[in-house]
């Protein structure tokens, strides 16, 4: 054993910042609670209506407050599908379920993953406290469908520890339950979940590769058995291990609660061609210190009494801070927001392709941070409450080489179903091919994605539900 010396740098959070980050993460209705629930417990902190958000007379504006009721009625939903699209009456009730009614209510009950996954780390006694740090970190920047969507080396160089850090911690949360959670891809998540199964095999292996996976959305037995130059028995056997994996690892998962109102972040209008932005001002809370309690810093008897008081207005200040700056954030995102997408907003055109990471660099901030203050967020635009995260599509190039939004092609996918006749609905072949004639080739195993992501069911189930 010796004596050495080693420097390192390492990002320690400080608690204001902790508690900055965690006000930016809550959206409306949650930030209501939470404040309320601050200034419960603490005689320092006041919060008060602003005069805008204060309720109209109705014996005296009658009209005018009927008019706001109406207005404010926004669209509950956690599903971005169900925010977006419209569907048709056809595909309800006939095949055995209400795809509407389901889309709005997406498991809104039961357990929460990021709880579910923290209170595993719990169970592991010889983590360290580092170690259990960035699992949890990396827990949060999962994706609704229990992906991690940030590139690693990013991820590290924010957190200020080495590569090697982050990986080990990334594998400690692709050990936990659901099997296939953290992975990057859909590659990687099936091969987690083959890895706990008796079929972890080379053929199974092979398969769920991008072009097996191809060859096993077509269902052609004979083209699975060349490729993974076996009997079609074994293929048929590794086909049907492969389909019995789950693609979306956090599907089952809830919000933790009850399904609440969602309350828009901000209000999209368009006047004299330009997107004016107005911040919803109606439930926003005005946080202030409460100056007559303040005093009693300067008359408090004993020193213990003293000492609770800075304390208790050092929080007090430490929160109005974070809220300030989360509405500065929420400022600058949603208007880069609109920036960036123009077309979309004044000539409703496709959304183009933009991702977090360059959301995060046009505004200078860490990419968690910019995760955090889009997560569970969303606007009101033309009538409809529509998440932010649906404005973060990937780029698909198409025919000319352009570089179109994963958006275009959904939107692509619902015009098409719609306008098909319910006897005979498209099949994802014919979607496919359908989209390739209007320059926007992707595979079938792509259209069958989306498909599912908008909650349209396959074609076998809209012929039932037209009958």
């Amino acid at each position: 054993m010796e004596l050495a010396q080693q420097q390192a740098q390492k990002q320690v959070l400080s608690q204001s910042l902790r508690r900055s980050l965690e006000v930016l993460q809550l959206p409306q209705t949650e930030l209501e609670g939470y404040l309320q629930e601050a200034v419960l417990s603490n005689p320092l902190l006041e919060m008060e209506l602003p005069q805008d958000a204060r309720l109209p007379d109705p014996e005296q504006e009658p009209a005018r407050a009927m008019a706001e009721r109406e207005s404010d009625t926004w669209e509950s939903s956690d599903s971005e599908s169900a925010a977006v699209w419209d569907l048709p009456a056809a595909w309800e009730g006939s095949a055995g379920e209400d795809f509407a009614a389901r889309l709005a209510d997406p498991r809104a009950q039961g357990e929460n993953l990021t709880d579910a996954l923290a209170e595993q780390l719990l169970h592991m006694p010889r983590l360290t406290d580092g170690m259990r740090r960035l699992c949890v970190y990396l827990i949060e920047c999962l994706n609704e469908n229990g992906f991690l969507e940030f590139d690693l080396a990013d991820l590290a160089r924010e957190q200020g520890v080495p590569l090697f850090d982050m990986e080990q911690a990334l594998y400690i949360v692709q050990d936990l339950q659901p099997a296939g959670v953290g992975a990057r891809s859909l590659t990687e998540c099936l091969v987690l979940q083959l890895a706990r199964t008796d079929h972890f095999n080379p053929h199974t292996l092979r398969l769920v590769q991008p072009d097996g996976l191809e060859r096993l959305a077509k269902g052609d037995v004979g083209t699975i058995a060349r490729l993974l130059d076996c009997s079609q028995a074994d293929a048929r056997q590794a086909a049907a291990a492969v389909r019995a994996l789950n693609p979306r690892p956090a599907q089952g998962y809830g919000t933790g609660g009850a399904l609440a109102c969602q309350i828009p972040e901000a209000v999209f209008r368009l006047e004299d061609g330009r997107v004016r932005i107005e911040l919803n001002a109606r439930l926003a809370r005005r946080l202030a210190l409460d100056e007559r309690n303040c005093a009693l810093l300067q008359t408090a008897g004993s020193e213990q009494d003293r000492r609770y008081l800075r304390e208790k207005k050092a929080e007090a200040q430490q929160l109005i801070r974070a809220v300030q700056e989360r509405e500065n954030t929420m400022v600058r995102l949603l208007r880069t927001l609109a920036d960036s997408q123009p077309g979309y907003f004044l000539r409703r055109e496709p959304l183009q392709p933009m991702t977090l990471t360059q959301l995060a660099e046009r505004l200078g901030l860490s990419l968690s941070t910019v995760s955090r203050a889009v997560q569970g967020k969303c606007i009101q635009f033309e009538g409809r409450s529509i998440p932010l995260r649906r404005f973060f599509t990937a780029a698909i190039t198409a025919a000319d080489g352009a570089a179109v939004s994963s958006e275009n092609v959904r939107r692509h996918i619902a015009r098409f179903i719609q306008a098909e006749d319910p006897e005979k609905p498209l099949s994802d072949e014919a979607l496919r091919a359908a989209l390739a004639a209007v320059q926007l080739p992707v595979s079938r195993r792509t259209v069958a994605k989306y498909r599912e992501e908008m909650g349209i069911p396959a074609s076998s189930a809209r012929r039932r539900a037209a009958r």
